[in-house]
């Protein structure tokens, strides 16, 4: 009998080894997070300066607390604010009197840069705390601890349309992701051939929650790992404290796709180490979970019997501002590295897409300008309402812009 050589089975398609593959660069804004209803420029303006403070306050701690009840938090003893209370007054005040000194006028970023200015030191200024100070307290001390309060007030702004911040209790999503379809297909076709490398310049947690989707199925990866990690953070739950094992970042990536944070997430914090007495220094970038703050990391001693602990961080750490978060760009224990990492990107890339952004960063822009060869290599803006900035830097750098939504992508927009 003759022997026939007979596979019943489906033909499978073999990704090449990720080594030695070409890469994609991928850079995104917030246009890209506002189909899930994140707030883009204009929104975060408004909504900061008329900041709704009917549900939240400032506890003695520093932190921002938010209402379990509807009812703005109580953190005052007989009736006298603490002082982060006060500092969240003038807070309030200093972007009203900004605004009505600029023609009103409000941009948040500028106004960050702004708190760190001389113009800050005006005397219309000062006369907003003279009613807050008492006899240890001066116009400087406000003006210098109004920065942790003004990136909360920030940081509680940004949630989508369903007021969330995290998604890791979400489940694994199969099918139609909305407003995202187009984008994730061409992504997902990608991984088997090709190094996708996403800079994202938006601290929310939205990319990484196309982990657990069809699509992407876990091909993310963002440089920090849990394995052996030695940082925890406390969890409470119903007056139960746990203590939950935390990523922290070595650079290792491992996936097709790998996703790199520039500014910052809100999710990542510093941890300070004890070099002398009274003397810490930042140590390395972790990851908080869901249900913790920026101060309840701790870290294993290895050989003792303990945990460090590092108390100095209100919130998670991202860049904002004009220039200031320029000046951070060289950071070497996180930033330098991830710049490092972004114009290395743009080097080998085959091809660059832009993705919802306004194109007003000028060190991204420098960056892209000198590093990426935008006249032999292709560009690709992804903008439904490019405005003029968009379309002058697209000029700039010889982009073809497609005028549609995220959802909308598809491959062959990029031949």
């Amino acid at each position: 009998m003759k022997s026939l050589d007979l596979d019943f089975v489906d033909e499978k398609k073999v990704p090449i080894p990720q080594t030695g593959r070409k890469s994609i660069a991928i850079l995104i804004g917030a246009g890209f997070s506002a189909p899930k209803g994140y707030p883009i420029g204009n929104q975060m303006n408004n909504w900061l300066l008329n900041f709704d403070d009917s549900k939240i306050s400032f506890s003695p701690s520093g932190e921002l607390a938010v209402s379990k009840d509807g009812k703005t938090p109580q953190f005052q003893i007989n009736g006298v604010l603490n002082a982060h209370q006060k500092y969240f007054i003038f807070c309030k005040r200093l972007i009203k009197e900004y605004a009505k000194a600029h023609n009103d006028e409000f941009d948040y970023e500028v106004f960050y840069d702004f708190i760190m200015s001389e113009e800050a030191k005006e005397e219309r200024y000062q006369e907003l705390c003279n009613d807050l100070c008492n006899e240890f307290e001066n116009y400087d001390n406000f003006l210098y601890n109004v920065v942790h309060i003004y990136n909360q007030m920030a940081e509680y702004l940004l949630k989508d349309k369903d007021g969330k911040r995290f998604y890791d209790n979400e489940p694994f999503r199969i099918g139609h992701i909305d407003g995202y379809d187009g984008f994730l297909k061409y992504l997902s076709n990608l991984t088997d051939n090709y190094i996708i490398n996403v800079h994202t310049l938006n601290h929310d947690l939205l990319f990484e929650s196309f982990n657990k989707t069809e699509y992407i199925n876990g091909k993310i990866s963002d440089g920090f790992d849990e394995y052996g990690s030695e940082y925890y953070g406390n969890l409470i739950q119903e007056n139960r404290t746990y203590h939950c094992r935390l990523e922290r970042y070595t650079g290792r990536y491992n996936t097709p796709i790998r996703l790199f944070k520039l500014h910052g997430s809100l999710d990542y914090v510093p941890f300070y180490k004890t070099i002398s007495n009274y003397i810490m220094i930042p140590e390395r970038y972790v990851k908080i979970k869901w249900g913790m703050g920026a101060s309840d990391i701790i870290k294993g001693r290895k050989s003792k019997i303990g945990y460090d602990i590092s108390p100095f961080e209100y919130h998670a750490d991202f860049l904002t501002g004009t220039t200031s978060k320029i000046q951070r760009y060289n950071e070497p224990l996180l930033f330098k590295k991830l710049f490092k990492k972004f114009k290395n990107n743009l080097q080998h890339a085959e091809k660059l897409i832009i993705i919802g952004y306004g194109c007003k960063d000028e060190g991204i822009n420098e960056i892209i300008k000198e590093n990426f060869d935008y006249t032999n290599k292709s560009v690709f803006i992804i903008d439904k309402y490019a405005g003029d900035t968009v379309v002058d830097f697209g000029k700039d750098i010889k982009a073809q812009i497609c005028k549609i939504d995220v959802n909308d992508i598809r491959a062959d927009l990029f031949t």
